[in-house]
């Protein structure tokens, strides 16, 4: 939840164990491909399909000031 409010972003996660190296990874399959035409979402095709975890709280991008 911390994460999604920081970032006013929602989260989502695979049940994949070491899922945030495994996007990682795609990430960096796609930067050796890009050159090449190859897309994000050719990269991805195959990945586990994402779940949504969180969503960002009502009101966290207010930040309070001392």
């Amino acid at each position: 939840q911390v994460l999604s409010d920081v970032f006013n972003a929602p989260v989502y996660t695979i049940d994949t164990a070491n899922s945030a190296c495994l996007g990682s990874a795609y990430r960096a399959i796609h930067g050796l491909v890009a050159e090449t035409g190859v897309s994000w979402a050719d990269v991805v095709k195959l990945a586990p399909e994402p779940r949504l975890a969180v969503t960002p709280t009502v009101g966290a991008e207010e930040v309070s000031k001392p």
